[in-house]
């Protein structure tokens, strides 16, 4: 091997190797939480992003809503979506999962409060009808 092809050769080794670690170093914590995590306390820096999967069916009427007391400026809600449950076949009014994720934007701490309610009703809801975690961002 000539020197010219030892100094390439050396140079795609160590840019690969920076470009690695650009790559790694960017990448921020995704912490994926379900219903067993109510009531838990988390610590995130910023950046940081939280995915909260919740068991839904919105063809009877209900939906999770991210509650006015979560303080959206700490970690605001980023994305929301619906997962059907995967079925072998197309089923009407089959369940399956909201997912929210919220990111960590500013240095404070929060409760993130959702409950699974029809937006219409004003009716008190039964605590198995509210999920709440507490946020600490640092």
């Amino acid at each position: 091997m000539t020197d010219k092809n030892v100094h390439i050769r050396f140079f795609s080794i160590v840019l690969f190797i920076l470009l690695s670690m650009i790559l790694l170093c960017s990448c921020k914590n995704i912490t994926e939480l379900t219903f067993d995590n109510k009531g838990k306390s988390f610590e995130l820096e910023k950046g940081d992003r939280i995915n909260i999967k919740l068991e839904s069916n919105p063809t009877t009427g209900y939906e999770w809503i991210l509650s006015e007391e979560t303080d959206t400026a700490i970690v605001p809600l980023i994305d929301s979506k619906f997962v059907q449950t995967e079925k072998e076949e197309e089923l009407v009014g089959v369940g399956g999962y909201e997912v929210f994720t919220f990111q960590a934007k500013k240095i404070g701490q929060t409760e993130i409060i959702l409950t699974y309610k029809r937006s219409w009703e004003e009716e008190e809801l039964k605590e198995e009808f509210t999920f709440n975690i507490n946020i600490t961002v640092k």
